[in-house]
């Protein structure tokens, strides 16, 4: 369970596993010992790898479907957390074709808005 999650999220901000521990301080051979042999991070790494990804302890270990944190008093909706989670199966072209759709799709329902004249 873990270890789906954390792939997820590296993949989500496109990152590898060299990079994360790099930019998180937590020691490469830690996370390999997470993702290649099924070891489970301990408290103060959790604690890290929640910080890092803005989610919560709870999210990381499966306790909670959704994917809030610390710095968001907004609970996602289940449609809202099928997005992401299907957002996040995709591969980096068709992330980059739903976020241009999206923004698109924005500004189309702007300028719908906009008075004419």
């Amino acid at each position: 369970m873990f270890v789906e999650l954390f792939n997820d999220l590296l993949e989500e901000r496109n990152l590898n596993r060299r990079q994360f521990a790099e930019l998180s301080g937590i020691p490469y051979t830690t996370v390999i010992g997470w993702t290649r042999l099924n070891r489970l991070p301990d408290y103060t790494a959790l604690i890290k790898i929640a910080d890092f990804f803005q989610c919560s302890i709870d999210y990381l270990t499966g306790r909670q479907d959704s994917f809030s944190n610390a710095y968001s008093s907004t609970e996602l909706t289940h449609r809202e957390q099928k997005l992401i989670k299907n957002f996040r199966k995709l591969d980096t072209e068709n992330k980059e074709l739903i976020t241009k759709l999206t923004v698109n799709l924005l500004n189309k329902s702007k300028d719908e808005r906009s008075p004419k004249g």
